[in-house]
């Protein structure tokens, strides 16, 4: 009995010394957090002498009538230009996600294009921090609101009720589902004279199951790039004789992967012959290509490519430079084309397609293959076309939804519009991570304070080089000087007094 006591009591001081370290861990970490907050607080406060600088700079720049700045003025011309055309007609555009830098960019662009902007931003159902956004400062915006996830659908509807709004531009990230930008663009339509720069609700669930998209676009007569779960070897060789001319990766969790065909049919047979393949063990066959994967990102009004970029999907050094890399992107431009008009009117939003590119060798010609691996839906997904793009054609694409439509065909006359040349572009290039790098050396105890580190060098870098914030304009610099110095530094002590929300 005494020996049963001895255990228990032993086994209890265990548990309760594992708690204290677990609870010490924990108040660790909270310190830690507190000192990061303040870490970027005492940024902001340092370089407040210097921002201040910049910001008076930039307004006085602005007075200027001739000088180093005048080139930055074309927005400010355009938008004077604008007005002073009797025969234009400004619209009031709402533009929801304004606290994205993508939000912002668009913003200022059907700004500076002459037209009326509302900014929204969406905010999680707490009500977010008490003080706005630095974009909420913006010149470009005409009326601010700030918007709750819950019950979003019928807050956009009043918004453009309200503001008499012609264009909704969504670009807030992740608003799917029953309380999404699709279930608003449905009632919104369907209530107003206001057009939705984004996918209906079909298309969105259409795009979200892969496989049903896939097929979708076979049945349009669209390249995809084949992927078949085989269940026995006299399926994979049937697949392989079916397309004698197609390289594929066969692969399975756990076990290793497999490149075929080979050299010879002989080796082929061999190699399949030693995999177990069965119902209860299925593998994966799917297609590999040559030249590897690539991405393209567009705007698409009402099935027509208003606007896109293509780059590949990892760093090429020199992309672009070649005749064979823009006869690849003209390829890949023409398949997109292919695709808004395939699927058709009822394609308008911002999508990003991933591309794989094989080539087929002939004695006389070499032909690219490009086939659709995936899409994504969103103006989160088309960011760098957003943030990159010419905000005149951009803003000229997007007034495309108030063309009249009968039967999803234009009323006015659009014969002889040209395809859009292909826009070469070179893949976005990711900054220095402190945090990426300690996560990669498997440092688990270090890594949530590398992250906070992470973050506050950042907001300090965006500080200091003020020229390459995207928040940033000389024509426009209070969201980036608000953000920094009366958003962020009281967010950062919100969090601190009230870590839960953080």
């Amino acid at each position: 009995m005494a020996v049963h006591t001895v255990r228990l009591r032993r086994a209890l001081s265990s548990a309760s010394a594992t708690k204290n370290r677990s609870i010490q861990i924990t108040r660790n970490i909270l310190h830690l957090q507190v000192l990061v907050h303040l870490f970027r607080v005492a940024i902001s406060l340092a370089l407040l002498p210097l921002d201040n600088t910049i910001l008076l700079g930039a307004y006085a720049a602005r007075c200027l009538p001739v000088g180093l700045l005048s080139d930055s003025k074309t927005g400010t011309r355009r938008r004077q230009a604008a007005l002073r055309d009797k025969s234009f007609q400004p619209k009031t555009v709402l533009v929801t996600g304004i606290d994205t830098p993508y939000g912002l960019a668009v913003a200022r662009g059907w700004y500076y294009e002459g037209h009326r902007v509302v900014g929204a931003e969406v905010v999680g159902e707490e009500g977010g921090s008490g003080v706005p956004c630095g974009e909420s400062m913006s010149r470009a915006l005409g009326k601010y609101y700030r918007l709750t996830r819950k019950g979003y659908v019928v807050q956009v509807l009043d918004v453009v009720v309200k503001e008499k709004v012609d264009v909704w531009v969504p670009c807030c990230e992740g608003m799917e589902g029953e309380e999404g930008d699709a279930a608003a663009k449905g009632v919104v339509e369907a209530r107003t004279e206001c057009k939705c720069v984004t996918l209906d609700r079909g298309m969105v669930e259409l795009i979200a199951d892969r496989e049903a998209f896939m097929r979708f676009l076979v049945e349009k007569g669209l390249p995809v790039v084949e992927r078949h779960e085989v269940l026995s070897r006299d399926a994979v060789h049937k697949i392989l004789h079916r397309s004698p001319t197609k390289v594929w990766n066969m692969r399975r969790d756990g076990d290793r992967e497999v490149v075929l065909p080979k050299r010879t049919l002989s080796l082929t047979y061999s190699e399949v012959s030693e995999i177990r393949i069965s119902r209860e063990r299925p593998w994966t066959l799917q297609q590999q290509t040559r030249l590897g994967s690539f991405f393209a990102e567009m705007v698409v009004v009402a099935g027509h490519v208003k606007a896109s970029k293509i780059y590949p999907a990892d760093e090429q050094g020199g992309w672009g430079q070649s005749p064979m890399d823009r006869g690849l992107a003209t390829a890949i431009q023409a398949l997109m084309d292919r695709f808004a008009t395939q699927v058709g009117p009822r394609l308008t939003g911002h999508m990003r397609l991933k591309l794989l590119v094989d080539e087929e060798m002939a004695a006389s010609y070499l032909r690219y293959v490009i086939h659709i691996d995936s899409c994504v839906h969103g103006a989160s997904a088309v960011k760098y076309l957003l943030l990159e793009e010419a905000p005149g054609s951009l803003v000229a694409g997007y007034l495309g939804v108030l063309t009249p439509q009968t039967n999803g065909v234009a009323e006015v006359n659009v014969t002889g519009e040209m395809s859009l040349k292909a826009d070469i572009s070179t893949p976005p290039r990711k900054g220095f991570s402190l945090y990426r790098a300690v996560k990669k050396c498997n440092v688990k105890r270090m890594v949530p304070m590398f992250k906070g580190v992470d973050r506050a060098l950042s907001e300090g870098s965006k500080l200091l080089f003020f020229w390459k914030n995207q928040k940033f304009s000389q024509l426009d610099p209070m969201p980036w000087w608000w953000h920094a110095h009366i958003y962020q530094p009281l967010r950062e002590l919100e969090m601190i007094v009230k870590p839960k929300r953080a």
